[in-house]
């Protein structure tokens, strides 16, 4: 009897022990489960392919041609002249990394070469209100300002054209 006794009180502890512990291992359980499903994706992600600058330059083309209104003639120029580059630029980085050099420096120096080329290759393809809009998009036309009739300007010369009046 007494032994029944003991066995019915401590069962319960034991019981609800155990289904603490069982509740704790189905919480981390779950926990592990859900980061791991939760991680897969993001690894994917990371694992997908870098686009090629033929890519690249289809999405650039394609965004320059809806904010800046190109002709189909403009359109095909832009896209050879940003093909070009990006596949040139391409090469040098991998040149430059192949060779050991890793001073971000180096590499600053080539990306702005070559997009000093491209804004001289684009400028000759592009009217000078396409062009400024460009610059504006790649953040290089901080020195323009909208007018009152929608065209960019020099902000010295608006400046000196409201002084006038």
């Amino acid at each position: 009897m007494f032994i029944n006794f003991v066995i019915n009180k401590y069962s319960n502890i034991i019981m609800k022990k155990i289904s603490i512990a069982t509740v704790r291992l189905f919480i981390v359980t779950a926990s592990v489960l859900l980061s791991a499903v939760c991680a897969v994706p993001a690894f994917a992600q990371q694992q997908e392919k870098e686009k090629t600058p033929e890519e690249v330059a289809a999405v650039d083309v394609k965004a320059m041609v809806s904010e800046l209104g190109l002709s189909e003639s403009q359109e095909f120029f832009c896209d050879s002249i940003l093909t070009h580059n990006y596949t040139c630029m391409k090469s040098d980085f991998e040149n430059l990394q192949s060779s050991g050099m890793q001073e971000a420096s180096t590499y600053q120096f080539l990306k702005d070469r070559w997009q000093k080329k491209t804004l001289e290759a684009l400028k000759k393809v592009l009217d000078d209100q396409q062009y400024i809009k460009y610059l504006r998009r790649i953040g290089k036309g901080k020195e323009y300002k909208r007018g009152k009739d929608g065209k960019f300007y020099l902000k010295s010369d608006l400046e000196k054209e409201k002084n006038k009046k």
